[in-house]
């Protein structure tokens, strides 16, 4: 994973040019280093960040990283994916699975700034649930979560395809983003036991 520091003027790229399905365009983060200031403001789903504690990948799972930081009690771990444009100079958005000792498995998601926040994110697994993630903030991105019960995350560890995750731009325009499920099992289980 690249580090840098985030644009601050997303570029506004149109997603079927880059042939992904979409009926208008998304701003994407124009740096891989996305993903780095992912790992900050998802400390925890209630927005707090916390900077100064060093993340580690733990472990590659096909189409899914196991990233962890912290110790002891305070070790939180998560199955990424983060989903790139096609020319790999931009992140369109990240999601996450994220599990801490004694506390509940969050499904989270990392969308550019500029999204219509009254409609959330659909999260849509092929022959499994679907989801809505609230938003919580926004700022440099918008973050939406879901508290996972224990059914959710029996069904997510068994997707093996592909899904959607779609969401709306501040102009109503839905965006369609194709989601890989290969290696989301044991990036999970890899993600729970390392808790």
């Amino acid at each position: 994973m690249a580090k840098s520091r985030l644009s601050s003027l997303p570029m506004l790229l149109s997603l079927a040019a880059l042939g992904l399905a979409t009926v208008g365009a998304v701003p994407a983060f124009h740096t891989p280093a996305f993903a780095q200031a992912a790992e900050k403001a998802a400390a925890d789903p209630s927005g707090r960040e916390d900077a100064d504690v060093p993340t580690e990948i733990a472990s590659e799972h096909d189409d899914w990283v196991v990233r962890c930081k912290g110790k002891g009690d305070a070790r939180i771990c998560e199955a990424t994916q983060t989903l790139q444009t096609k020319d790999q100079t931009g992140v369109l958005a990240s999601v996450s699975v994220r599990a801490q000792k004694d506390k509940p498995v969050y499904l989270l998601v990392l969308v550019p700034r500029g999204v219509w926040l009254p409609t959330n994110v659909a999260f849509k697994v092929k022959d499994g649930p679907d989801f809505t993630l609230t938003y919580k903030r926004c700022g440099t991105f918008c973050v939406a979560s879901l508290e996972l019960k224990p059914d959710d995350i029996t069904a997510l560890k068994a997707s093996a395809g592909s899904g959607e995750m779609l969401f709306e731009t501040g102009s109503r325009q839905l965006v369609i983003l194709p989601l890989s499920f290969k290696g989301l099992g044991e990036a999970m289980k890899a993600a729970l036991n390392k808790e």
